[in-house]
């Protein structure tokens, strides 16, 4: 049974894990974090703010000094060099080092990470180094990928490396769902592992709860997303199944009963959580993937849904794309609905342009493969649609909304991802839906 395990103060806590908290808290060692993107810059800062001694490294030197911007403790280290998570003072590696790679799981970069770190360690030390893996893992990587990496470095794990899981909940965007307040769950490849990254973890996060092993530890991130994932595409399988009637309507009186959850119908989900967690499953199951139809199928509406989206448009164009991010104020465009929309329209020849705050032109087009919007009034100017995809609240400016709303010849078809603009008063000449209103994908074959 899986234990909940309450805020210890370091009086209360004893045996291995009292041990590891003590050696961050007193300074003596010190923790690094592999790998400095959103997740590894929170760990961090959560470190730094609890006053340990801390390296991050990442290979990419714009992520060195994006995140050296913003640190003031002078017991952060930001550097390129491998060579100095690998010191002997480093007692506890955290690792949030990305597992995916144009949306499939990946894992050369973290079993890089553990070959090192197993590597650099030498067997029989009093007090053998901790490795947190932060990263969701496809189920079934650490007994076949990285028990194995420690094993052939002459390790044995659980003594001489100690190795958990500790994958991350928090939702960037908003304050109160952090790394603090979130319950997390963890689990270890032996007691001694598990022991010590409660203690470790026990300073970063209020209510943990400990899984019985690593194998439980490591489906637990999955299946929390692939729940999400799953009914996430109901939603816009009875979209596509009810094309004429008001889904979005429909599913928030649905939410009104007590244990419905309310969805919208969407572009598709996004982002390196929700619709890579049923791929993982998938290839985790390995020879039992069969028995999981419903991601099955979550995974191929997910994939489909861009491209509806972008034949629906297609005949009334040009496009105006108005977002890359996959989510309101965070660059990242993993898995965006904008990729693969922006390829359909390319491949039928739709005169497209996007725009996002978060990026420069230059990286729109690197990522996309197509054109960048000179400035949104010049591409509205023309646009026979306007693609709303992500709920930036740049958005929801005034100058923004006045520049759909404009008095124009011709008339503008408005498609809203998340509904941001449903409660704009819309002139005759704008025809607005936003995601799951009826008719939202009309003329779109399915």
């Amino acid at each position: 049974m899986s234990t909940q395990i309450e805020e210890q103060p370091e009086a209360d806590m004893t045996g291995i894990g009292a041990t590891y908290r003590e050696a961050l808290i007193s300074g003596r060692h010190r923790a690094a974090v592999w790998g400095i993107g959103y997740i590894g810059a929170s760990t961090v800062l959560a470190l730094a703010d609890n006053r340990i001694r801390t390296c991050g490294y990442d290979t990419d030197q714009l992520q060195v000094t994006r995140l050296a911007a913003g640190i003031t403790s002078a017991a952060v280290e930001l550097t390129d060099d491998v060579t100095v998570p690998l010191g002997d003072d480093v007692l506890v590696h955290f690792v949030a080092v990305p597992t995916e790679r144009q949306a499939e799981p990946w894992l050369d970069a973290l079993a890089d990470v553990i070959g090192r770190l197993a590597r650099a360690t030498k067997p029989g030390r009093d007090q053998p180094p901790l490795v947190i893996i932060e990263s969701t893992l496809t189920p079934g990587t650490t007994t076949d990928v990285l028990l194995p990496v420690i094993e052939a470095a002459g390790l044995v794990p659980d003594k001489d490396l100690l190795l958990a899981l500790a994958p991350r909940r928090d939702w960037l965007t908003e304050s109160d769902k952090n790394l603090r307040e979130l319950d997390r769950v963890f689990g270890g490849v032996g007691p001694n592992s598990a022991e010590a990254a409660h203690g470790v973890l026990s300073i970063l996060c209020r209510r943990l709860h400990r899984a019985n092993s690593h194998v439980e530890g490591e489906l637990v991130k999955c299946v929390e997303n692939a729940y999400r994932h799953v009914i996430i595409t109901m939603a816009n399988q009875l979209t596509l199944a009810y094309p004429q009637v008001d889904l979005a309507e429909v599913l928030r009186l649905a939410a009104t009963k007590w244990n419905v959850q309310l969805i919208h119908p969407s572009f598709g989900t996004g982002g390196y959580c929700v619709p890579l967690s049923s791929r993982y499953l998938l290839q985790g199951a390995q020879h039992h993937a069969d028995k999981l139809s419903l991601l099955s199928a979550a995974v191929d509406t997910d994939n489909r849904m861009r491209r509806i989206v972008a034949n629906a448009v297609a005949w009334q164009g040009p496009v105006a794309v108005f977002g890359l991010a996959y989510k309101g104020g965070i660059k990242v465009a993993t898995l965006s609905p904008t990729i693969e929309i922006a390829a359909r329209l390319r491949e039928l020849g739709v005169p497209h342009s996007i725009h996002d705050p978060l990026y420069t032109p230059e990286e729109i087009e690197r990522i996309t493969g197509s054109p960048a919007m000179p400035d949104p009034e010049t591409a509205l100017a023309t646009a026979g649609t306007a693609l709303v995809v992500t709920d930036h609240d740049a958005f929801l400016d005034p100058r923004f909304v006045g520049l759909l709303t404009a008095a124009r010849d011709a008339p503008l078809f408005v498609l809203d991802n998340y509904g941001l603009l449903e409660d704009t008063q819309w002139p005759a000449h704008v025809r607005y839906r936003r995601a799951g209103n009826a008719g939202w994908l009309a003329g779109a074959p399915r």
